[in-house]
């Protein structure tokens, strides 16, 4: 049926993916990609796929695939809406992304890891092989990372590889260091912080669709007044969002509190998950409506949304 291999996601053209589908009458195919790795699509999709590489949604199946958290049934809803929610990242923000995802592969320090670079794009977000490998030079000219090959002899990786690049790498000391100081263990986190009005009115919200949505999908939920303290409360805010994973932002009432904690998280490289009650749309701060918004009605509608997002963009955590 698909005699050409090629992955629907990245396009990537090779003999290695494979393609299995089962259940009738809707037939769901299981897919290998070694760019995406594994993911699931239903053959209507297959006859209508993207005419184009959607280098961000196969960078983000590929981190899910590597966490080991569930990857969502990929169709044309799913497609539309990772396009909306899913960030633009820096070029900066894509090397550290790089340095991160070699560190989560590096047995142990001085242990090198193979690169290939036709398959490991996803690995930087990037979106073609000569982006990845301008990334991965970037760190080496900086010292974060060492060229394996250039001091001791290197056996290229046995697979089969398609017009690829294979080479291997080393953290050095100094980037080792960057690691640590800059704190990119972001994935390891299992706190989730809410920012939002702490009116009585919207105190059912927090109580049940959005402490129930985070702790479903694996996160413990933290808001500020929900536990006692004896910390200044803006040092305890500050604290408590470089302790977390990501941010619900939920703006109903527009609170300033709630964008300054949204803006911080922002510039710390945090996602922010952004939420509206439906009657409030209109007052959404103009510096932010360029950013999706969850807009919900009722609490099991907030809940519903709250928690296919977190698992589509975060990824399900270890307690889920």
């Amino acid at each position: 049926m698909f005699e050409e291999k090629v992955c629907p996601i990245c396009k990537l053209k090779d003999d290695q993916i494979n393609f299995n589908g089962s259940g009738f009458p809707n037939i769901i195919f299981k897919i290998n990609c070694p760019r995406c790795n594994e993911f699931n699509c239903p053959e209507t999709f297959l006859h209508m796929q993207p005419n184009k590489p959607e280098p961000i949604i196969s960078a983000w199946i590929r981190n899910l695939n590597e966490q080991g958290a569930e990857v969502p049934l990929i169709n044309w809803d799913t497609l539309k809406d990772l396009k909306a929610r899913l960030p633009d990242r820096s070029p900066r923000e894509k090397q550290i992304i790089l340095l991160q995802n070699i560190e989560r592969k590096t047995e142990y320090p001085g242990k090198a890891v193979q690169i290939v670079a036709e398959y490991d794009i996803p690995l930087a977000w990037a979106s073609t092989k000569d982006e990845f490998l301008y990334y991965t030079e970037s760190l080496i000219e900086r010292g974060l990372l060492r060229d394996f090959g250039k001091s001791r002899p290197f056996h290229p990786v046995t697979a089969i590889v398609y017009n690829s690049s294979a080479f291997a790498v080393t953290i050095t000391a100094d980037g080792w260091d960057y690691l640590e100081k800059h704190d990119l263990h972001i994935e390891e986190r299992t706190q989730a912080f809410v920012a939002m009005s702490f009116s009585e009115d919207l105190k059912p919200i927090w109580e049940d669709p959005i402490k129930n949505a985070i702790e479903k999908a694996g996160y413990k939920a933290y808001r500020v007044d929900a536990e006692p303290h004896i910390d200044r409360i803006d040092v305890r805010i500050i604290s408590e969002i470089k302790n977390s994973r990501f941010v619900v932002a939920d703006v109903t009432e527009q609170r300033r509190g709630v964008y300054f904690e949204a803006g911080f998280a922002l510039g710390l490289g945090l996602p922010v998950i952004w939420c509206v009650r439906k009657d409030d749309l209109g007052n959404v701060h103009f510096d932010t409506r360029q950013y999706n918004h969850i807009v919900w009605e009722t609490p099991d509608d907030f809940e519903n949304q709250l928690y296919n997002f977190i698992c589509a963009i975060i990824g399900k955590g270890k307690e889920a």
